[in-house]
């Protein structure tokens, strides 16, 4: 839900994580959920300063702790 905000506490699916590292989220970044798009994916996220999308089936690899 937009406004949202989490933690990342790990990833569940190595190529996920692995994409996101690349991208600076790391475990224990904190993620802020933006907005889906238009027809709710994929989704967007500021990370680290970044602003990053990523598919709702990617984001279910993603476990956070919400804040």
């Amino acid at each position: 839900m937009p406004g949202q905000k989490a933690r990342i506490a790990r990833f569940t699916d190595e190529e996920i994580g692995q994409k996101l590292l690349e991208m600076g989220c790391v475990p224990q970044s904190e993620l802020h959920m933006l907005r889906p798009a238009p027809l709710g994916d994929p989704l967007a996220f500021e990370c680290e300063g970044s602003i990053i999308s990523i598919r709702k089936a990617e984001a279910q690899n993603v476990v956070v702790e919400r804040l």
